[in-house]
């Protein structure tokens, strides 16, 4: 396991010729989450509740697949190429490097999206025609069991009965169709508003900061309403918030870092690859796959290659500065340098005098 947050240990086979993996964070939330159902109740009704629990995250499972076989099937159509989906409790975890380029990129963006506000949108109606039932649309209730659709105003749907079912499928889908509109990475939102800064030509997103700073006042106003959760009492919602906050932050910082540094990933970290665009799959021929570097090994070899050629840079102006200065010292003799060149001209003889002999 080179880079865990890459770490995808369950592999769900080729979608519509996009390989889909079940991330760690996805194992460990459906783990935790039932290993904590027993105890979120009375005793006697444990059991009970653990049935509930496993049977909405057996839906929240067929609305992640649904929501990126929508990415894998619109790229598909498009005639793109997508890289490897990392399936996790909210979507796919995509890191800090998408550089989104084309209108194909950002409608195989928000196929997720749409698929699941328009199976939400349909339920919520089939529910109220038919079962004279209504959705919830309260993403914050602090009901035990918060996606069960009302019968009335007092009463919700029996647990598993198929009211039950169809209504907690279509809340799990409303809450990824919200999360992924958040205009920031690791979600839809993230890519598809880069993908925006990438096709105008008020700014170029690979060189500006809107992108970042877009990003972090989500993740401010999202931490902000999860401390106001947690001092409500609801300590579910609110470190739900908060830690998607703190994700957020660290893609943002880590996307800064890139910038400062003059680079860019080109490549997805966890998943999209959209820094050339999609291209055109030869369904005649076989693909080789290659060895492919970890995030970590790309991040470090970018980073160094772009060092390098800084330091090249800088060199080189240093010597063609030094080379005028000493004709300047030759011509007018050195009264006539500045003490800014004085200066220039002892720190960089010294530092010639004191390089390595393999650098010269």
């Amino acid at each position: 396991m080179s880079d865990l947050l890459t770490w995808s240990p369950i592999p769900l086979g080729r979608w519509f010729g996009t390989t889909v993996k079940v991330h760690v964070c996805l194992i460990l939330y459906v783990a935790f989450r039932l290993l904590l159902a027993p105890f979120a109740v009375a005793a006697d009704s444990g059991m009970k509740n653990l049935e509930q629990t496993a049977a909405w995250l057996a839906l929240l499972l067929l609305a992640l697949a649904i929501h990126e076989a929508a990415h894998a099937a619109t790229a598909f159509l498009l005639d793109c190429d997508q890289e490897d989906v990392h399936l996790w409790p909210l979507g796919n975890l995509t890191g800090p490097s998408y550089t989104a380029r084309g209108v194909d990129s950002m409608l195989v963006a928000i196929a997720g999206p749409l698929i699941s506000g328009a199976l939400a949108l349909g339920i919520a109606a089939g529910l109220g025609l038919i079962a004279d039932a209504q959705f919830v649309w309260n993403p914050f209730s602090n009901k035990a069991d918060v996606g069960a659709p009302w019968i009335d105003a007092t009463t919700q749907a029996a647990p598993l009965s198929m009211v039950w079912w169809i209504g907690w499928f279509g809340f799990l889908n409303y809450i990824l169709f919200l999360v992924n509109l958040l205009p920031a990475l690791p979600f839809d939102g993230g890519r598809l508003f880069r993908g925006f800064l990438a096709n105008t030509s008020i700014v170029a997103s690979k060189d500006g900061m809107i992108a970042p700073w877009t990003a972090r006042a989500t993740a401010a106003i999202l931490f902000l309403v999860g401390v106001v959760r947690l001092f409500a009492g609801d300590l579910g919602d609110g470190a739900t918030l908060i830690g998607v906050a703190v994700l957020i932050e660290l893609f943002v910082r880590s996307e800064s870092r890139m910038l400062e540094d003059g680079g860019f990933f080109d490549d997805g970290v966890f998943g999209y690859d959209f820094s050339e665009g999609y291209t055109s799959l030869e369904g005649s021929a076989a693909v080789v796959r290659p060895h492919r570097e970890s995030a970590l090994e790309r991040w470090r070899r970018r980073r160094s290659d772009v060092r390098r050629r800084r330091r090249m840079m800088t060199e080189a102006a240093e010597e063609r500065r030094m080379d005028e200065i000493l004709d300047k010292l030759y011509r007018q003799g050195r009264s006539a340098l500045t003490d800014e060149e004085q200066r220039f001209l002892i720190r960089v003889s010294a530092r010639y005098r004191n390089r390595p002999k393999t650098q010269e």
